[in-house]
């Protein structure tokens, strides 16, 4: 059942729960109004729909051009910083499916890898949609059939307060890490996982730990790219290990120093981004010819 005071409680939680990570700063939510955000005019939406968006925090940019992020390059929507053209056809401005009268995007997918979150303020869920279709609720087989512009309905729908409580678990319990991007593009932050599925995800949040997911005929592995996406794998996961230790050394939770660990963050990237483009010019020495 939908509820605008519960929605927005539900996502003012949220935001303030991911700005604790050294990404977002304070300064990046914005609270509306008493009367609400006075800007917010869309067309195609209904009055629940607009009572809602004037109502609700949002996450604003601190430069020009930014994207953030709060999920896998899952970009969240400030409604009222949109332009003027963006706001008579919102949907087609980012290529995505239009939605009805009653739904609303909350954030955007930043490519068709990812995943946009739309509330449906007619049953107060959360959908995940993705133009890969993940978290179908029906066959792929009837999924193809269906038109683009009705596909997001049969993807995963869970109430708004239980949708995000699961995330902000996630992001308090670091099976999630949201840390800042040295490059800034795609999106002005990196988003890392503990966990490679959900039922990974719900062992981290029970305190039980993963298995070692290298065997030890790593080192016998024949073929040679089968070995190289093994190393690839092994890693990241060593390199979400460093960031999880960096967030435990800085005291989180209860004592967390967030600017001295956004900053051993950022060399810590920066390290990263130098050793694989170091891998790939010593895959491909002859790309620096054509550059």
């Amino acid at each position: 059942m939908y509820s605008r005071d519960a929605t927005v409680t539900a996502v003012l939680r949220f935001y303030r729960s991911i700005i604790r990570h050294p990404y977002l700063n304070a300064n990046n939510l914005i609270l509306p109004p008493p009367d609400g955000w006075p800007s917010i005019a869309l067309v195609h939406k209904n009055t629940t729909v607009l009572d809602l968006l004037r109502h609700l925090p949002y996450l604003r940019p601190e430069k020009q051009y930014e994207e953030l992020t709060i999920q896998w390059e899952c970009i969240p929507i400030c409604y009222p910083d949109l332009l003027d053209y963006k706001r008579e056809d919102f949907e087609k401005s980012y290529g995505l499916p239009l939605l009805p009268s009653h739904s609303v995007y909350l954030a955007r997918a930043g490519s068709y890898l990812n995943t946009s979150l739309i509330l449906d303020t007619d049953t107060g869920n959360v959908i995940e949609y993705s133009v890969m279709g993940n978290d179908i609720t029906t066959s792929n087989e009837e999924y193809e059939k269906l038109p683009l512009d009705e596909r997001w309905k049969v993807h995963r729908a869970t109430p708004v307060e239980v949708f995000l409580e699961g995330w902000i678990r996630r992001f308090d319990g670091l099976v999630w890490m949201l840390i800042p991007n040295p490059v800034e593009q795609p999106v002005s932050g990196r988003f890392y996982s503990r966990a490679e599925n959900r039922r990974e995800e719900e062992m981290l949040l029970t305190g039980e730990e993963l298995e070692e997911r290298i065997g030890q005929d790593e080192e016998r592995e024949t073929d040679e790219f089968a070995r190289e996406q093994r190393l690839v794998g092994r890693r990241q996961r060593e390199h979400v290990t460093d960031i999880y230790n960096t967030f435990i050394r800085h005291g989180w939770p209860d004592h967390f120093d967030k600017e001295e660990c956004r900053n051993e963050l950022l060399g810590l990237e920066k390290k990263k981004d130098a050793e694989e483009r170091k891998r790939m010019d010593e895959m491909n020495p002859d790309a620096g010819l054509f550059g």
